[in-house]
This record gives structure tokens, sequence and C-alpha cells, in this order.
């Protein structure tokens, strides 16, 4: 762990905060090449980054807020305002930004499934990022380990999985994977990121140990969101492949 960069007088700078931002960056940067590359004026991957961000953060807090109350409860009463800054889901995150973006392709007039195939391997990348950034922060960690790339954190009397750099790894991977398909028809890499991404989450839930509350005693509540999401990736993409959606 190490959750704080460096320090600027009484300014604490988080390696978190700075891993998500550079996400944010990398991923809004990709996604204006791969907009050109589609036809989309990057201006509006830029106009529309800024609102994205705004989106996954309130979105990804509501979610903490809604299905860790105590967690939430417990650090607001100790930290107060300042708790706002840790404590992020990502498929809030996820469903903020979504609705945001089918709004302003709406808006804007641009492509729908155009504009989603854009972001997916950005959005991957992104994560990425932010998942190192969980890994240095302490949070997201897995459950007690005994194998060798197991790690130590303060607090865990015995070593744990890291989950989170697990994520990091399936991250890049699907980011690789989706830049370098060659798609059959709009939407097709957008469904196939969130199958992708819902299978990783859905395996690696059940190495993580930081959930106080578990479904028929295995289950998480990412895992039912993942299984969700799996569920829709696959329906969407197969209708929208036997409908003849082309390129």
């Amino acid at each position: 762990m190490h959750p704080v960069l460096f320090k600027l007088g009484s300014l604490e700078i988080h390696t978190y905060g700075v891993l998500v931002a550079a996400g944010f960056l990398a991923g809004i940067t990709l996604a204006q090449y791969r907009a050109r590359r589609a036809g989309i004026a990057a201006e509006h991957i830029g106009d529309l980054g800024v609102w994205l961000i705004v989106a996954a953060m309130v979105g990804a807090k509501l979610f903490h807020i809604l299905f860790f109350w105590d967690d939430f409860s417990r650090s607001w009463q100790e930290t107060g305002w300042a708790s706002l800054r840790a404590g992020f889901v990502f498929f809030g995150g996820f469903v903020g930004a979504t609705l945001t973006g089918i709004l302003y392709a709406r808006l804007k007039k641009i492509p729908l499934w155009r504009l989603a195939d854009v972001f997916a391997p950005a959005l991957a990348l992104g994560h990425a990022f932010g998942r190192l950034g969980c890994f240095f922060e302490g949070c997201c960690y897995g459950k007690a380990c005994s194998l060798p790339w197991a790690v130590h954190l303060p607090g865990h009397g015995a070593p744990v999985h890291p989950t989170q750099l697990y994520e990091v790894t399936g991250n890049f991977a699907i980011f690789v994977g989706l830049s370098l398909y060659r798609k059959h028809f709009e939407g097709e890499i957008w469904w196939l990121y969130v199958l992708s991404y819902g299978t990783l989450r859905f395996i690696i839930e059940f190495f993580r140990g930081d959930y106080a509350t578990h479904y028929f005693g295995v289950f998480t509540v990412a895992h039912l969101t993942a299984g969700v999401l799996v569920a829709i990736a696959l329906i969407a993409k197969n209708r929208m492949a036997s409908t003849g959606h082309s390129r």
C-alpha cells in the first residue's frame, strides 16, 4: 500500500486520485483517436468526457451509499465530508456514464452504437488505471491466500489475494482484445466489453474478501450485477447480429 503519493505542506496527494485521473485522461485520449477513425469529431469526445467524469463519480458514490450504507455511515461519522473522497462502486459509475453517453448521443445526433464502440476499449483501459489505484489505496482486497503472489496489507493478519491486480490484468487484456477486434456490426464492441468485463468481475468476486454480506452464503452484490450484465450483453449482441446490423 502507498495511499499518499506525496505531500505539499499539509496537502496530501493520494495515489488513488492520481491514478484515477490518469485513467480518465488515457481513456479520453484513446477515445478521441478512435472517434476520428470512426468518423466522429474528436471535439465531441472531449465535451462528453467532462460529463462522463462527473456522471461516473456521482453514480459510483450513490451506489456505494445505497449498497454499502453501513460502511458509508461509519466513515461519515469518523471523517465527515472527507469520507466522500473514498468509497466508489464501479458499476454505479458505469450506469451513470452510460446514461449520460446515451443522452449526449441523442442531443448531438451522434450514432449511439458507433459512439459506444469508440468508448468500449477506452473504458477498459481507464478502469485498469483505477484498479491499480485501488491496490495502492488498499481497498477492494481479496480473501486470505497462501499463493506465492499473495500480498500483505496493513491491518490484515494473513496475506490476501491481490484482487485489484487481477482486475488490472483482466481490464488491460480486454482493452487489447477489443482494440484489435474487427467488428461485424455497430455496437458489437460495446457488448463484447460488457460481456467480457461482466465475466471477469463475476469470477474475481469469488476471491474478494471485503464484503460483509453474501447472498446464499456465496454471492456478493457485484456477483448479481455482473451476472445481469452478462445476460443482457449476450441477448443484445445475439439479437443485433441476427437482425442484420451492419458496419
